[in-house]
């Protein structure tokens, strides 16, 4: 517990910061360096079970199409934003389509990448690589974006923790998942997504009042008239971000305990890699995306 405190507090001295001064293109690099990373680590997962393995060609396929998918997302956002005829809808889809393209070609050609191995590439490019795209995605949206996807990711998780140590299982005997994590309870679930949703929240609307130009975090997505409709909006999207954080955290841990492995990596000393540390992340960024997305065309600005 020490070891993770102390990581803790480091990634946030470092953090902070470069959420607060750092350019965008500071984070689309960083992004693309995680997202290999994160890559690395799941295809570790695999070869530490010694099933069918990566070949080298693989593994430098995996690379080249994640931080493609990362830059190709981000820069069609970007232009987007300075040219408003911008068909950002489908160079987006172009570019997804090209990488799913270049890995059914290498499936079919290349011998070294059978069934299970093309299956792996295919999750590894799209859970990790769109994953990471989203986080410089979103910051064209606003910094507060990523401000608001850590408070929810760490309130949740706290108090999820916190309850689910207080109470375990006194009110509901079963718990939601005990195959995959035994320790964690529909009780600790509720308080997290119920602490998660409030926090969370009180940054999508408050933010821009205290740091920016006015507005909740909605001011750069939508328009919307009605004050009590926007906070009804907040709320339950907050609610359903909250839920599906937990969700990645669940699908990271089946990952984990499938292939008998603790933890991703031992990048961060107490936290784990950098799949232990953004599991949530990534599927909420994901989820971020699409609804701003939507948003953005049913309530133009």
């Amino acid at each position: 517990m020490k070891t993770r405190i102390i990581t803790g507090f480091c990634m946030g001295l470092v953090g902070i910061p470069l959420l607060i001064f750092a350019p965008v293109e500071v984070f689309i690099g960083l992004s693309v360096l995680l997202s290999l990373v994160g890559a690395y680590e799941i295809i570790h997962m695999f070869e530490v079970k010694n099933e069918a393995r990566f070949s080298f060609l693989g593994k430098v396929c995996i690379f080249t199409l994640t931080a493609y998918e990362n830059l190709t997302i981000a820069l069609s956002f970007y232009f987007h934003k300075k040219d408003a005829d911008f068909p950002m809808a489908s160079i987006l889809a172009i570019s997804l389509f090209v990488m799913m393209l270049v890995i059914g070609l290498l499936i079919i050609f290349d011998k070294s990448i059978d069934s299970n191995n093309g299956s792996k590439l295919l999750l590894v490019a799209n859970y990790v690589g769109i994953g990471f795209a989203a986080v410089p995605v979103l910051m064209l949206y606003g910094r507060g974006v990523l401000v608001y996807i850590i408070v929810v990711a760490a309130f949740t998780d706290m108090f999820a923790y916190f309850f689910g140590v207080a109470l375990g299982t006194k009110f509901i005997k079963k718990r939601p998942a005990p195959v995959i994590s035994p320790k964690k309870s529909f009780e600790g679930c509720i308080a997290g997504t119920i602490f998660g949703t409030v926090f969370g929240s009180l940054v999508f609307i408050f933010y821009n009042e205290l740091f920016a130009d006015g507005g909740t975090l909605f001011v750069k997505v939508c328009k919307i008239d009605s004050k009590a409709l926007e906070i009804t909006l907040i709320i339950i999207l907050t609610l359903f971000v909250s839920f599906i954080g937990q969700v990645g955290d669940l699908v990271a841990s089946k990952f984990k305990r499938d292939n008998g492995i603790k933890d991703y990596g031992k990048i961060f000393p107490g936290h784990g890699g950098v799949m232990d540390r953004f599991d949530s992340s990534l599927f909420i960024s994901i989820f971020l995306v699409i609804i701003f997305i939507f948003l953005g065309v049913i309530l133009p600005l």
